[in-house]
């Protein structure tokens, strides 16, 4: 699973948006609090026809792996 593939699946603006801001460098990565965590915690919330269980747990995984 890559952060691109999720965007794939996405429908939901505010989504796309926290996802953009998981990517290094990205202006909003600068700014926002726990990313990663954030775009979980949005994607999660989302019927599973637009978001995968694999997605989930993917940013899940990874919102783990950087601490937050």
């Amino acid at each position: 699973m890559t952060l691109d593939n999720i965007c794939k699946m996405i429908t939901s603006t505010e989504l796309l948006n926290a996802l953009h801001a998981c990517r290094e460098g990205h202006p909003w990565n600068k700014t926002a609090t726990r990313p990663w965590y954030k775009a979980w915690f949005l994607a999660a919330q989302r019927p599973a026809w637009e978001v995968s269980g694999a997605a989930t747990d993917w940013l899940l995984s990874e919102s783990k792996k950087r601490g937050e």
